[in-house]
């Protein structure tokens, strides 16, 4: 089988109706408690943002796509759950690592932005607060997920599909 074939074959057999649905919902969990925490603890961090605007860099806009942005993001980590977690001992240990894996890369996105606003590092603290928020909001979509099996590749004998069903009974 062909790299690209490999590929093909790895992307056809995940269950996209699983990734999109608990993908809404970690998303969704994400957002609550990332809007939980900027009100509790993001003071300094929406100081430092309006005085950004009100220097003339522009006012701060959220509106829906901010928040379907965010909820996107959930899917995004787990699809990225349901490739690493066949991959992994645990639901637990694959949800820690695609929650951290999350964390870094809207982190690497957010400094840009606090880089360009010039927000003080001193307001910095929800952005690192929300590795946290990653890996509870990844964790719960790995909960709701549930184990993933690596999927077997077809089987072309009489007996294959009954074998592969007997197998799926004993691992239940």
């Amino acid at each position: 089988m062909t790299e690209q074939a490999s590929t093909r074959w790895i992307m056809n057999a995940l269950n996209w109706a699983r990734i999109l649905l608990c993908g809404l919902v970690t998303g969704v969990a994400f957002t609550v408690m990332s809007v939980v925490l900027l009100g509790l603890l993001g003071d300094a961090f929406l100081a430092a943002v309006s005085d950004s605007a009100v220097a003339g860099i522009g006012a701060p806009r959220t509106g829906p796509a901010l928040y379907l942005l965010t909820v996107a993001a959930g899917v995004w980590a787990m699809w990225l759950y349901s490739v690493v977690r066949p991959r992994s001992s645990s639901n637990i240990r694959a949800g820690v690592a695609v929650g951290l894996a999350w964390w870094v890369i809207a982190s690497l996105q957010s400094l840009k932005w606090v880089a360009l606003l010039g927000i003080p590092r001193v307001a910095w603290l929800p952005l690192g607060l929300n590795a946290a928020l990653c890996i509870v909001a990844a964790s719960i979509g790995a909960f709701l997920y549930g184990a993933v099996q690596p999927n077997q590749p077809f089987q072309a004998t009489a007996g294959g599909a009954r074998e592969r069903q007997r197998q799926a009974d004993i691992d239940r």
